[in-house]
């Protein structure tokens, strides 16, 4: 019988795969760079934007989101076979009314877009993507595959962040600024919604996946933790400098 301990295990193992695949430092690398050399030294798409140009940063950012996508999908699948052999599942948590540790509940179906699914194995992509095994775990700041995890759930919502990001961004100058902001409001915006059950939060233990949540939030924070240092003393790049080729 599988148990939540092995799934959640599963998905976290089989999110952080996927994750761990280093597309900004190979992708740079069949370009002649070593990206860990130039730049900021980070292998994300944003550096990788602004040492090969703008249209390489984009690809960069899509395949970070593609390498995402597929762990999450691809567990849902693994599940929807368990939940068929199995007849029943075990990783739906809810909080009781004391708001004391979840309590777990078990489930007669799976689907494509079960929130606790999506943001368990999105966890384990972000930390992959952050501290990828194949670089001795130097990576990037995980937002293409915040961007990934939080569009799986709900497009609409990650629109919405998306244009606060870019908002911001086209107000501060700043990226990384953008980027940080951006996951707060994502984290702020979730629990109001999931307080008031305002769609796409409106679902019966909707509070349960903002542990999650809140981890991905602090997960982007402390990635942009060099960043903030460089905001604070004014010598962060700003996005027209970075733009420049």
């Amino acid at each position: 019988m599988y148990s939540l301990e092995l799934n959640v295990f599963l998905m976290l193992l089989i999110g952080y795969l996927f994750g761990s695949i280093p597309v900004g430092y190979l992708y740079s690398k069949v370009h002649g760079v070593n990206i860990f050399e130039v730049g900021s030294g980070n292998p994300g798409s944003t550096n990788v934007g602004r040492i090969l140009g703008k249209k390489h940063g984009r690809i960069v950012f899509a395949l970070d989101i593609l390498k995402t996508l597929l762990p999450i999908f691809g567990m849902h699948l693994i599940l929807i076979v368990i939940n068929l052999i199995g007849k029943q599942t075990s990783y739906y948590s809810i909080i009781n009314k004391n708001f004391s540790l979840p309590l777990i509940v078990l489930s007669k179906g799976v689907h494509l877009r079960d929130p606790f699914v999506i943001f368990t194995t999105g966890i384990g992509a972000i930390l992959g993507h952050n501290f990828p095994f194949p670089t001795h775990f130097r990576g990037g700041k995980g937002i293409a595959c915040t961007v990934a995890v939080v569009a799986y759930f709900n497009v609409v919502f990650a629109v919405i962040l998306f244009v606060i990001h870019k908002l911001i961004g086209k107000l501060t100058g700043y990226v990384s600024l953008a980027s940080i902001l951006a996951l707060v409001v994502m984290f702020v915006a979730s629990l109001i919604m999931s307080i008031y059950k305002i769609y796409p939060f409106n679902f019966s233990y909707s509070y349960a996946v903002l542990p999650e949540i809140f981890v991905i939030m602090i997960l982007g924070i402390v990635r942009h933790k060099e960043n903030i240092i460089r905001l604070e003393s004014g010598t962060e790049n700003k996005i027209s400098e970075a733009d420049k080729k």
